[in-house]
């Protein structure tokens, strides 16, 4: 086992999607379900997003035993008029439904140059950005606006208690011939898989991500789980502190908009209640607004402005600790080439609840998951 700093492991990302996708096939999820979780959990990884990655796997089998996800659903389309359309995931895995939702938006905004397409009801959908980046693609720029039904864990600014969901927002821009600019990002001050993987003896939190049930800033995840053993999942029902939104109360307004846009307008329902008695069931509600750019404005103009624009600010002389200036997705694309060389840095622990729980679900050969490591 090959180590980083004693803290990470390097897993090559090929073999964690085939044991991965083995892993849902083993809980019924159809092989195309599993391996298109498997591919888009890992494609987190590959990102830097791991909070968005493989380290969810043991909650999301976790959530399926519980009935909060179910295998092989198909998104309803409950509103189809014209530009505007709306799905019902269900309960479905969002890495499906997400699909389903963006290729719905995509086929409107090229029939009327724009669309608005809610999704209700959806399990986890993963990272955000490769929801922009499938529409970005396909030419179009997009806004991706998402909440957490169910899930409290963000402080509002000001107040020391969880009264909101991350609430995460994806702009995509298509830039022809070259890589996309994409800006993906939490309205918390991390997202709560942040929390996990540092739980889990990953990559630290910065100063004054969590505060705690005293109102003290902190980074010490028991905040947000209690005390748990190596070998548990972590819940974050068990914790008395919350999440703090980022940019202070700029970002506490924008996370308080996200509910308003993912959540009611989506007919998702917002994170809401505060008692069990209350609590709705976990779900993602997203909304997506999609612009074709060739209808509003030349493709080659636009292209050129964005170009002249990038270089514009990436030439800033670095401010003191910073070696160079980036735009929304560089760093990304930097962090994709590394890690589909070079493997995926992962927490130890956070491969051993994967390789447990491939090991509850009756897989065989497990000693794969250590020919996985680089």
């Amino acid at each position: 086992m090959s180590e980083n700093n004693n803290s990470e492991i390097r897993v090559d990302v090929k073999s964690a999607v085939e044991l991965i996708t083995e892993i849902f096939k083993a809980k019924s999820c159809s092989d195309y379900e599993a391996k298109t979780i498997a591919e888009r959990l890992c494609g987190s990884n590959l990102k830097g997003h791991d909070s968005h990655g493989i380290a969810r796997v043991p909650r999301y089998v976790e959530w399926m035993e519980k009935g909060w996800v179910f295998p092989n659903v198909k998104p309803e389309l409950i509103i189809d008029a014209g530009a505007m359309g709306c799905l019902d995931a269900k309960q479905g895995f969002g890495q499906v439904a997400g699909e389903y939702a963006v290729d719905d938006g995509i086929a409107r905004a090229k029939k009327f140059g724009v669309s608005v397409v809610g999704l209700r009801n959806s399990g986890h959908l993963g990272r955000i950005g490769d929801w922009a980046e499938r529409a970005a693609d396909a030419g179009l720029i997009s806004f991706h606006f998402v909440n957490v039904r169910g899930s409290l864990l963000v402080a509002p600014f000001g107040g020391s208690d969880r009264r909101g969901s991350t609430s995460p927002l994806a702009i995509g821009v298509p830039n022809q011939g070259e890589e996309h600019i994409v800006l993906d990002m939490a309205t918390s001050t991390v997202a709560e898989g942040k929390v996990m993987v540092a739980q889990k003896g990953g990559k630290k939190l910065p100063d004054g991500a969590l505060i705690d049930s005293f109102g003290k800033l902190t980074t010490n995840p028991e905040a947000m789980y209690g005390k748990i053993g190596d070998d548990e999942v972590p819940d974050p029902d068990k914790g008395s502190g919350a999440i703090t939104a980022f940019g202070l109360h700029k970002g506490s307004g924008i996370n308080f908009m996200m509910e308003v846009l993912g959540g009611a307008l989506t007919g998702n329902g917002v994170c809401g209640a505060l008692t069990d008695k209350e609590r709705r069931k976990f779900a993602n509600g997203m909304l997506s607004i999609y612009i074709s750019v060739e209808k509003m404005v030349d493709l080659e103009y636009f292209t050129k402005e964005i170009k002249s624009y990038a270089d514009f600010v990436r030439a800033s002389k670095p401010s003191l600790n910073n070696d160079k200036v980036l735009i929304p997705g560089d760093k990304e694309i930097a962090t994709n080439f590394d890690r589909l060389n070079n493997g995926m840095p992962v927490a130890p622990l956070v491969w051993e609840n994967i390789k447990t729980t491939a090991e509850k679900l009756g897989l065989k050969n497990l000693n794969r998951f250590e020919e996985a490591i680089k």
